[in-house]
């Protein structure tokens, strides 16, 4: 009995190394489903003597994506987190490396780069191959003026031609050049584009003036599946995911261990009410341990999924989803003093439940948030 329960605790110790640690496609993020517990409980990390046995079932969110590099002018003054960097060269860097991560799924791609626009790999099937090579063409040096308004107007056409959800990645640190009457400002745009079409805009980049950065900021509140990620935030924490093309699930069996350490621990879900993103009080002390293990451990950070039941439409769920890992989130900073950059937010709506939605029963274990804490 003692050496089961060993190996359930590894299990479980397992699962969760693999879903912290698993980086899927850089900028086009990783998605982290967190695993059910039974209750707060220190997870260990352990040195596999034999052999671990992983599946990892990948459940796809988007079946195309589109790729949006300012190269203009702009984009070549220094990164503030790195002066021997331009913000292009930490673009480029992160494009690389997503693009390697990125499993084969059928997806269709494109990447194009501004100003002014150009097709470096036009609307396809995404040959991974090719698309590096076409990440490799984008101009070394940024130069010209910023037309974000002329390459989002670009994109209607790819846009119609599209089959099913599109996500697109716009690498910019917001500068904006087409200051005309009658010109659309880039939030309206992506907001019109959002509205017409089933597509869903990542935002990725940092501002140096505060319009710049209202800017993006406009850019990623064109709907619930929209959102903005800096480039300091993402090269600092890879686990700023979004599941913006796929998620995964992991499952492991260990046969043998040695040593085990502490990599994390993992919580009850935090479940809510139909409708609503309100921390129900029975929730507040297994929040309140993974504070304690935050402030135990300077180096953790905790990940927080939001998730709904089927009931309303994609975006409302995608909404209330968010809502509840705000509320999570909220919750620790505020009872435990965690700061903001060592939680990490996601949102998934109706995706991925853990019981039927046929049931009242099932559907409310669906309205939960997810709550993992691992150990950099």
């Amino acid at each position: 009995m003692k050496r089961k329960n060993e190996i359930n605790k590894i299990e479980r110790s397992v699962k969760l190394k693999s879903i912290l640690l698993l980086m899927l496609f850089g900028m086009i993020l990783p998605g982290l489903i967190a695993t059910q517990a039974a209750a707060f409980e220190i997870i260990t990390k352990e040195d596999i003597v034999q052999k671990t046995v992983t599946k990892e079932d990948f459940i796809k969110t988007a079946d195309n994506f589109i790729v949006l590099m300012d190269t203009s002018q702009s984009m070549n003054h220094r990164w503030a987190k790195d002066s021997t960097k331009s913000k292009l060269e930490v673009a480029k860097e992160i494009l690389v490396n997503g693009e390697q991560a990125l499993p084969d799924l059928g997806y269709n791609a494109a990447l194009y780069e501004f100003s002014p626009t150009a097709a470096l790999y036009p609307m396809g099937p995404l040959d991974k191959e090719k698309f590096a090579q076409a990440i490799n063409g984008i101009r070394a040096d940024a130069e010209g003026a910023t037309f974000l308004t002329k390459a989002l107007r670009d994109l209607e056409p790819v846009l119609q031609g599209a089959s099913g959800k599109t996500v697109v990645f716009i690498f910019s640190d917001g500068d904006f050049s087409e200051i005309s009457a009658g010109m659309n400002d880039p939030g309206d745009l992506t907001t019109e584009l959002a509205g017409k079409y089933n597509v869903c805009f990542y935002v990725i980049g940092d501002a140096t003036q505060a319009r710049d950065q209202k800017r993006l900021r406009d850019m990623a509140k064109s709907n619930e599946c929209s959102r903005l990620i800096s480039f300091a935030k993402f090269v600092e924490n890879p686990q700023y995911n979004s599941g913006a093309l796929y998620v995964v699930k992991t499952t492991s069996e260990v046969q043998t261990i040695t040593e085990l350490k502490t990599a994390g621990a993992a919580g009850d879900n935090i479940m809510f009410d139909f409708g609503s993103a309100a921390i129900r009080p029975e929730y507040n002390d297994e929040l309140d341990k993974v504070g304690e293990f935050l402030q135990s451990n300077p180096n953790s950070y905790a990940v927080l999924a939001g998730y709904t039941d089927s009931v309303g439409s994609e975006e409302y769920n995608l909404g209330l989803s968010r809502r509840r890992a705000e509320s999570a989130a909220a919750y620790l900073m505020n009872n435990a003093n965690v700061a903001e950059d060592r939680i990490v937010l996601q949102w998934f709506g109706k995706l991925n439940p853990i019981a039927g939605n046929d049931t009242a029963e099932g559907r409310s274990l669906n309205r939960r948030v997810e709550v993992a804490v691992g150990i950099e």
